[in-house]
């Protein structure tokens, strides 16, 4: 099996929104990627997908979020289809898109995600970098990746594509 991470292209939009709605146990997800596709927030270089063969079986998105007046990336989401999960479908989406916003001027990438997860591939507690979430969450939880030796700090402003969530 050989796993291919490219940029999404506009006819992957339907097939982007089946991995959604079957990695995640609400539509919310999917919701969210096509507010953000339709902000000027998204960034279309920084949406993979991993195909197998044809199938798209995978979705990564960073696009833009605020921290005090500096633009950053936020992660939201990351799936893969369950019957291609814990086949590193995922890791592969995760490092191609960081390798791709190293190529960008942005700072960090914030994440809220599993505690476990996300350290792998170098994220760090927000906090750690005074970056606060803007709503109750555990430390643990809320991370950055840090793109840039100078970071930026302050609350993380999410754009109105969010509020679809």
């Amino acid at each position: 099996m050989t796993v291919t991470i490219e940029v999404a292209k506009k006819e992957d939009r339907k097939a982007i929104r089946e991995v959604l709605e079957a990695s995640f146990p609400t539509i919310a997800e999917a919701d969210l990627v096509d507010a953000i596709t339709a902000s000027k927030e998204y960034l279309p270089d920084l949406a993979l997908v991993a195909r197998v063969r044809e199938e798209v079986v995978g979705f990564s998105l960073l696009s833009e979020c605020f921290v005090g007046n500096e633009v950053i990336l936020v992660l939201a989401p990351v799936a893969v289809k369950p019957e291609w999960q814990s086949r590193g479908v995922g890791k592969q989406l995760m490092e191609a898109g960081i390798t791709k916003a190293k190529d960008t001027n942005y700072r960090c990438i914030s994440v809220l995600g599993h505690e476990t997860y996300y350290p792998r591939f170098g994220f760090k507690l927000a906090k750690d970098y005074q970056i606060t979430a803007p709503f109750d969450v555990p430390d643990v939880n809320f991370m950055v990746y840090p793109l840039r030796k100078e970071m930026p700090s302050g609350v993380v402003r999410y754009p109105a594509s969010f509020d679809v969530v």
